[in-house]
């Protein structure tokens, strides 16, 4: 599949890790056998999860930040990363309309940041997160 959108996000996200009380990398993926609005519970079934599981949404905002926030303190690798993470969010909100961020389960958290495609499909990138 040539979508500009996906290409571009597996570029952006190539080498870069989430980090929670794990590190985790990012992927991307489609979902393009989506009919009607994304809803959090179609969010549950497309990614997999069990039907009730703890869905959460949050901004674009509110996900990033903290990640592009440079701090006193950083390191190069950090300042790196924060350099990334908004080179990464620049190109979310550059290649995909009506962004969402969804949170999905407890202490072991799958995220999915989702947006609509030039060509129409739900492009996104997933990660996991570990929060005890």
């Amino acid at each position: 599949m040539s979508d500009k959108a996906l290409n571009a996000l597996k570029r952006a996200t190539e080498g870069l890790l989430y980090m929670s009380e794990s590190d985790e990398p990012f992927e991307t993926f489609v979902w393009d056998k989506l009919e009607g609005p994304l809803t959090e519970q179609k969010v549950i079934s497309l990614s997999g999860h069990k039907p009730g599981s703890n869905v959460e949404t949050i901004s674009l905002d509110e996900f990033f930040s903290d990640l592009t926030k440079e701090q006193d303190w950083y390191e190069k690798e950090e300042k790196e990363a924060a350099k990334k993470y908004a080179k990464l969010r620049e190109i979310i909100e550059k290649n995909l309309k009506d962004v969402r961020v969804y949170r999905v389960g407890e202490v072991n958290i799958d995220i999915y940041i989702v947006g609509k495609s030039e060509v129409g499909k739900w492009v996104g990138i997933k990660t996991k997160a570990v929060e005890t």
